[in-house]
């Protein structure tokens, strides 16, 4: 990312804003909000796919891409647990945090971060793992996005699950 680039989406929290948010969690873990916020950032999860997330053998997250929901396909995609999710995976109710008030989300994000969206949970995520050094198209996927857009990448590369668990390790790093 450019030093004066300004995203007009959104933009990664800082370190010390990461660290905020997951003392808050951690204070805090009686509100649904709280569980939901350390799966956003540690997943990278989209608000609305929180609902259909599940956990897979203790090493995945899996949930359905929301926009894949709102057409025909409902597409399926895996996020490997990464040891910063591990760290904080004590604190964590998945059930809190499939069953959380989209707009109470939304509401304690702005009293707690008021020049921040919910969403910028998903860019951080996003932003840690390529700082870590995650290959870009192993990132892509698990955002549930098209890898680059390439015919290669599209429909010839098929990563396994242990490439994917390997890439997960690197995202790991002190807030």
């Amino acid at each position: 990312m450019y030093p004066n680039y300004q995203s007009k989406s959104g933009i990664a929290f800082t370190y010390e804003e990461e660290k905020k948010l997951v003392n808050h969690c951690i204070a805090h873990l009686n509100r649904d909000t709280s569980h939901a916020f350390l799966v956003l950032l540690y997943a990278g999860l989209r608000r609305s796919e929180l609902v259909s997330l599940n956990v897979i053998d203790g090493i995945w997250l899996e949930c359905e891409t929301s926009k894949e929901r709102m057409g025909k396909n409902v597409v399926k995609r895996k996020i490997p647990i990464t040891p910063m999710m591990r760290q904080v995976l004590p604190y964590i109710d998945f059930k809190k945090a499939k069953n959380v008030n989209l707009n109470t989300l939304q509401t304690t994000m702005m009293r707690l971060f008021p020049n921040h969206h919910s969403h910028e949970l998903r860019h951080t995520f996003i932003t840690r793992c390529q700082e870590c050094g995650v290959a870009r198209e192993v990132v892509s996927v698990w955002a549930g996005h098209a890898a680059d857009g390439t015919q290669t990448s599209n429909v010839y590369t098929h990563f396994s699950r242990e490439f994917m668990k390997e890439q997960a390790q690197k995202v790991d790093y002190n807030i």
